[in-house]
């Protein structure tokens, strides 16, 4: 593997790790029992996107990462508002939830990225297929967020 594709599968890695971190303070502020059981999903995904990541830049090989979607994507516009994203402990599943979406957007464009910068690559094939993935989450993120609108509305 080339080491700029290296260094943008390390920074990938980074990214999944400083977003579970975010999670994992969130855990520890948030007080709502189901809220606490959404963040930790999240969690285990930015670290099995992470390990998957850290495993190809150890084998040298990027032909398994991405594989894990079988999603048909549409994104339902949610957590495209411009609200900050203040955490405090009373924060509620709605206001959670726009939180992830928003991180896994950034998540998404940072792998959109990648893919344009390394296209016509295995590189560029494996970042869109980690994009893929993400906006696979994002969109199961999304659905969650509706199911719950519609809940309470």
């Amino acid at each position: 593997m080339e080491a700029t594709v290296v260094e943008a599968l390390k920074e990938a890695a980074r990214k999944e790790q400083l977003t579970y971190d975010f999670y994992e303070k969130l855990l520890s502020l948030v007080s709502e029992l189901s809220s606490k059981a959404i963040i930790k999903e999240l969690m285990e995904t930015k670290l099995r996107f992470k390990n998957e990541i850290e495993s190809a830049v150890e084998c040298g090989c990027l032909d398994k990462l991405g594989l894990d979607s079988s999603c048909k994507l549409r994104d339902l516009g949610i957590g495209r508002t411009g609200h900050s994203e203040v955490v405090k402990p009373d924060l509620n599943v709605q206001e959670l939830l726009l939180i992830a979406i928003r991180h896994e957007d950034g998540s998404m464009k940072f792998y959109e990225q990648m893919a344009e910068k390394f296209t016509g690559t295995e590189a560029g094939e494996a970042f869109q297929r980690l994009a893929y993935d993400v906006a696979c989450h994002k969109k199961d993120i999304q659905y969650i967020y509706d199911d719950l609108v519609n809940i309470e509305n």
